[in-house]
């Protein structure tokens, strides 16, 4: 701090001309009188700036303020003239202006213009006026608003000493290094909060100690326990409030009477808080304008601080905690008892009685249960802590773990002193919050969280989802959705959020403990039991945490930034952080927004040693086995090996062309690896004495694809995992005398298709285990030794990994975070589950009031089982091969194996029939209902190649040879079909027998096509393109030509930037809907060919679109990712005003589609109805099966369904996907059910709440 200031005063000083001013403001004990002395220090300095004349004034405040500045005036003349004191005999009047006239001559005379007066502790606008001799004047004062008139250079003092300062100033009076300071010297200081006067107090003390200080902690222990307790018993704390009790009285005493009644109500508050403006107008009753005038006003006068908060757009305040310790002594319990009931009351009045609705103030809703219980209003407890509503905000504004802690905190209370019925009411809330904190937490995250929703999902009966049925009932002007699941295996992960999006994380020696690595240079140590945290600051604030990893005694970990920098950092137990089982969460994690207003702007540095090599980025690094040496490796193929104190041990080589991205030791660190990822060489140093030699090298051909793991195994001294990208390797070696031989390279993972990557991955601390998380939101585990399939699979789209054996229990805990959650599984490691599948299923799903569903899905015993409300009708035997694709079509169901094999198996009659084999893998299987004399049905497949084979009874099968790589193939009437192929070749085939006709072909050149849907009435087919290209087609008759033909015409075509997935056309041929990988949905009115809107929501693509029927009259659209289901209504987004763009204007990153329309065709849009362009097979029309009254039941309950979010008014709900890999969702025809089978094969049936 010093340094920093002491350069800042000094540049003022500098710059400071006759008749200026600069002002040191702060609170008192902030060391502005020290600064001033250690700036002038320089004689030199005050012989060029001041001509050696430097006047410093001190002014007291046992004597009125004229008396004392009688005094001072005649001790600056004597100072001046070099005199004795004058005798107390002369009179006041006429001596004080004698003095003033006999000073304001002589600092008017050019040879004294320029000196320096320092008028220190003025706490009177009358000292400033009194003694403006038009010399240059610095000021020390707690009150801003004394010299505020003449137009200062204000420095603010509020943050003290940094660590660095208060550690060495202990170190200095101790006789000793700081290095050898125990840890309570860091908690001393951030207790102290850097204070330099109670700082300086503290070392006076410690200096009469300093021989059993050096030797003992006991002593740091009762200081530390003193100050934290602010314990009047311990002399420097009862020497030091003494010391400023006086001052600060005489501060608030001098406040007209308003603003000091105003200014003692702050006494309610915590240490540490952030005050809003908008809290001071609940607790003060005026406007924002008012309250921050007033608060200005006490920041002048040193009783508060302020600061701008970003994140907030507004000032935040706050009172030092010495001053709130200070603030409370002047209350009784009860006055402050009714202070907090006060509070309550104007918070009561503001809501109208709704504590759900508090100010959105980054306050009451963290701290509304401490003043109830400050305030002794405990029947509150229940009515607040179990409504809904209050549950929701409390959530969105202060965040889960703060909700959680207040439940458990507040138990007594909430339960009405443990009643039975509040007890079971309140434990089946914990247990909801806690098993679907990360849907809440996701949802909170992307501004959609509905506690009603979400409990409608609660797999458990009781209060939660009984509630939540009541009120989604209630509310019936909001869409709900009833989530009724068969649950064949739960595997729920415990989630937690943190404060902060987690970059990467490491278990310590305790599980409960894990160290996270944030995106702006901060590390955490995240304590999973109390919810607390702990900070280490020392990394560049701009930087990213990159890697952590833990030494293996647990006392020190090293990290690695995005900017090539390692630093090791120890790691302590603070015995007062354990013996507190009462989970109180500091400010800093209680408000979202917060920010330390009386902590040192200037981060400290927690580190111990800094590992960096000169002029070279560090990629990589990691301890030895016995973790006594630090191993790192550079972006200029350098390899370091120092010990824990910095010393470099070893510099085993330096290829400049090489880019040395990973390091490992093996063999009891005797052996060290790097990867040479650019060229995919392994290279290996042997340790001989202390330094590593070159041994050998080996090419591990990884295809130059990223490395995301490099480690040695555990137990193994000759092995290596690599993991990639694309695999993780098992690479092994022999090793004799000096020389590595016989590499074996085995391949035990691979991702399943060229979309997926591997983003993360780690290896158990038995090395038994490799866990490998996916870019579509899989972690599955495999085993090191054998790697056939994933003995488990959990679904969460993680972006690091650990684990942490519990050797004991007999199992290992997996740790993966998103975003700002922490997941964690128990993996046995014994008895772990067979592997989980990626249940292929299909549903024939009733309308409503109906039949039970018929619901097709594959089991773990390889067979396919049938399903008819949870009852088992029908399985087939033990399938011999994989199944790669499955379809219930009315009785039977069509299923291909990876051998290459179509089987049709008989749901009523249990048999089987093979009906087609191929030599390859069968990429496409459609059934088409042509509606023949002979046969309805026939069976359309296409292996890898561009032949069609057709089945359409066991004595009929023929080939369509030379068809094309067709993707899709839609049914336009009975003896006519559509294709679309790969290459965006589409065709129109008359089917007439086994003869199959062109009769029409419309070719894209250098296109590649993706996906294709067609409208109900067969009026329009859609074309996505790889290129980014949606091409809308008009299928009409021409009737020029006989026989008529349907000829295809295009009808638009428009280019986007992003990925596209799939599409739909609206069953009135009105809106064509659009899905991206990125997760957003476009609307276009094909009469128009015009982008209505953009809907935003999904994070991850979209990978199936529904349009409600027609009849309904409401554009409703369901979309699917691998997250979530969405319903919209898109009626509710049509008339939002557009932001106006100017005729210019940069493209942004999602561009504004370009549209071309086929001048020659006429808009002539059917009121068809559409068919499904999803995989599984649908049902007749609604209009065909429902009555009137029926439909009028439909549009009544969608027309008058309202958005919850009114930044999103189309979306009317959302709820979660339950894991499942192909993100597939059967849905009935009336648009009522909709139904999905995990990956565990539990079936989830989601239906309408209210439509009945």
């Amino acid at each position: 701090m010093e340094i920093n200031y002491m350069k800042q005063l000094q540049n003022c000083l500098e710059e400071l001309q006759p008749n200026e001013y600069i002002v040191l403001h702060g609170m008192k004990g902030f060391g502005k009188s020290s600064l001033t002395a250690s700036t002038l220090k320089n004689s030199k300095f005050i012989r060029n700036i001041f001509y050696n004349e430097v006047y410093w004034i001190k002014f007291g405040h046992k004597r009125s303020v004229d008396e004392d500045i009688l005094i001072q005036l005649n001790r600056l003349y004597h100072l001046v003239k070099n005199l004795e004191i004058l005798p107390d005999s002369y009179k006041p009047e006429s001596l004080k202006d004698s003095l003033i006239h006999f000073l304001q001559d002589y600092f008017s005379r050019a040879k004294h213009c320029n000196a320096l007066l320092i008028l220190d502790d003025v706490c009177d606008k009358k000292i400033i006026d009194t003694f403006d001799f038009e010399c240059k004047t610095l000021v020390i004062t707690a009150d801003l608003d004394v010299v505020l008139e003449k137009r200062p250079c204000v420095i603010e003092m509020n943050d003290g000493f940094t660590e660095a300062e208060t550690l060495g100033l202990f170190a200095k009076v101790l006789d000793t290094e700081v290095e050898r300071l125990p840890v309570e010297a860091k908690l001393i200081n951030q207790e102290c909060k850097g204070m330099p006067l109670l700082i300086a107090m503290f070392s006076a003390q410690f200096e009469e100690f300093k021989h059993d200080m050096k030797l003992h902690s006991k002593r740091w222990r009762y200081y530390l326990d003193s100050l934290r307790n602010k314990d009047e018993k311990n002399h420097v704390i009862k020497k030091f409030l003494e010391k400023q009790e006086a001052i600060f009285n005489m501060c608030i005493d001098q406040l007209p009477l308003e603003m000091k009644e105003h200014y003692e109500e702050l006494v309610i508050f915590r240490e540490d808080v952030n005050i809003t403006p908008q809290t001071l107008e609940i607790l003060w009753g005026g406007s924002p304008f008012q309250v921050e005038e007033m608060m200005l006003d006490l920041c002048h006068k040193s009783l508060a601080a302020k600061q701008w908060n970003a994140e907030l757009r507004s000032y935040i305040y706050g009172v030092h905690d010495l001053l709130l310790c200070h603030l409370r002594k002047r209350f009784s319990e009860g006055e402050l008892v009714e202070m907090h009931k006060s509070l309550i009351e104007k918070y009561r009045k503001y809501c109208n009685g709704n504590f759900s609705k508090l100010p959105a103030d980054n306050y009451s809703y963290s701290y509304i249960g401490y003043h109830l219980e400050q305030a002794k209003l405990y029947d509150e407890f229940p009515n607040i802590y179990l409504d809904f509503d209050f549950i929701q905000q409390a959530i969105i504004h202060s965040g889960l773990n703060n909700l959680l802690i207040d439940l458990n905190n507040y138990k007594k209370y909430i339960t009405k002193n443990y009643d039975r019925v509040y007890e079971m009411r309140l434990i089946d809330l914990g247990k909801f919050l806690e098993e679907q904190s990360s849907v809440i937490a996701e949802h909170r995250r992307k501004n959609c969280l509905d506690i009603v929703q979400i409990a409608l999902s609660h797999p458990y009966e009781g209060y939660v989802k009984d509630t939540a049925t009541q009120l989604a009932k209630e509310r019936s002007k909001y869409l709900y959705i009833f989530h009724a699941k068969k649950l064949r295996h739960m595997d729920m992960p415990l989630s937690e959020e943190v404060l902060t999006k987690v970059h990467t994380l490491c278990f310590t020696c305790d599980p409960n403990l894990i160290l996270i690595g944030t995106g702006r240079g901060e590390i955490f140590l995240w304590d999973t039991f109390y919810k607390r945290q702990k900070v280490f600051t020392g990394h560049d604030k701009n930087s990213c945490i990159k890697k952590i990893i833990i030494s293996n005694e647990g006392d020190c970990f090293l990290s690695l930034d995005d900017h090539g920098v390692v630093k090791l950092f120890r790691l302590f137990d603070d015995e007062n952080y354990k013996q507190n089982n009462v989970a109180v969460l500091s400010p800093r994690q209680k408000q979202s927004f917060w920010s330390g207003i009386f902590t040192s702007k200037i981060p400290h540095d927690d580190s111990s040693v800094v590992f960096s090599v000169p002029g070279e980025v560090i990629l990589d690094m990691t301890f030895a086995h016995d973790s006594s040496s630090v191993a790192a490796c550079t972006n200029k193929g350098t390899i370091r090996i120092w010990d824990r104190r910095g010393n470099i041990l070893s510099d085993p080589g330096r290829s400049p062309q090489s880019n040395l991205k990973n390091v490992a030791f093996t063999m009891g660190s005797n052996l060290l690896h790097v990867m040479d990822e650019i060229h995919g060489f392994l290279i290996s140093y042997c340790k001989y004495g202390e330094e590593y030699t070159y041994i050998s090298s080996y090419n591990v051909d990884l295809q130059k694809k990223k490395i995301i793991l490099f480690c040695s195994v555990p137990e193994q001294n000759n092995s290596l995992f690599i993991v990639t990208e694309e695999k993780a390797v098992y690479v092994k070696w022999f090793r004799s005398q000096n020389h590595i031989h016989s590499y074996n390279k085995q391949t035990r993972a691979s991702v399943e298709n060229e979309k997926t990557v591997y983003v993360c991955a780690s290896l158990t601390n038995d090395g038994r285990y490799i866990v490998l998380a996916d870019s579509s939101g899989f972690i599955n585990i495999w085993n090191t030794d054998v790697g056939h399939q994933p003995i488990a699979t959990y679904r969460s789209r993680v972006s690091s990994l650990d684990t942490y054996w519990l050797k004991e229990e007999g199992c290992h805990i997996i740790c993966g975070s998103e975003n700002q959650l922490l997941h964690k599984w128990k993996l046995p490691v014994e008895g772990t589950s067979t592997s989980i599948r990626k249940h292929l299923f299909d549903a024939k799903v009733q309308n409503f009031g109906d039949a039970p569903d018929t619901i097709v899905t594959e089991t773990l015993s390889n067979t396919i089982i049938t399903l008819v409300d949870d009852n088992k009708i029908a399985e087939t035997e033990p399938i011999n091969a994989k199944i790669n694709n499955l379809i219930l079509y009315a009785e039977k169901i069509i299923y291909v194996t990876d051998k290459g094999i179509v089987n049709i198996f008989n749901i009523r009659s249990k048999e089987n029939i093979p009906v087609l084999n191929f030599t390859s893998n069968v990429e496409l299987v459609e059934i088409l209902d042509m509606k023949r004399d002979h046969n309805s049905d026939i069976l359309v497949c296409r292996g890898t190649d561009n032949n069609l084979k057709v089945w359409e009874n066991v004595k009929l099968t023929y080939l369509i040879e030379d068809a094309g790589y067709i993707i899709a193939i839609h049914k336009v009437d009975k003896e006519c079909v559509v294709t679309v192929t790969r290459n965006g070749i589409i065709t129109i085939w008359n089917i007439n027998g086994t003869n199959w006709v062109r009769v029409d072909i419309v070719k894209n050149l250098d296109s590649v096509s993706i996906y294709s849907c067609l409208s109900y009435h067969k009026s329009f087919l859609a074309v996505l393109n790889e290129n980014g290209d949606v091409v809308l087609y008009k299928l009409q008759q021409n009737t020029m030509s006989l026989p008529a033909y349907i000829k295809i015409i295009e009808y638009f075509r428009k280019r986007y930037t992003q990925k596209l997935t799939c599409c739909e056309i609206s069953q009135n041929d009105k809106y064509l809907a659009i899905g991206f990988e990125d997760g957003d949905i476009s609307i276009i009115d094909t009469s128009t060919s015009e982008e209505i809107n953009k809907l935003s929501f999904h994070t991850s693509s979209v990978t199936q679109l529904r349009w409600a029927p027609s009849v309904i009259k409401v554009p409703i659209l369901l979309s699917v990712s691998s997250d979530e289901l969405v319903w919209w209504n898109i009626a509710l987004a049509l008339y939002i005003r557009k932001p106006k763009w100017p005729s210019i204007r940069i493209n942004r990153s999602i561009s504004t589609p370009s549209v071309g329309v086929k001048g020659n065709i006429t808009p002539n849009m059917s009121t068809s109805q559409s068919i499904d362009s999803c995989i599984f097979n649908m049902q007749n029309q609604v209009e065909d099966k429902d009555t009137k009254s029926d439909i009028d039941k439909e549009t009544k309950f969608w027309k008058f369904k309202e958005g919850k979010n009114p930044n999103k008014p189309a979306l009317l709900g959302v709820v979660e996907l339950p894991s499942n890999f192909f993100a597939k969702v059967c849905i009935s025809t009336d648009f009522t059910k909709f139904v999905t089978v995990d990956i565990y094969g539990s079936v989830s049936t989601f239906t309408l709440c209210g439509y009945n």
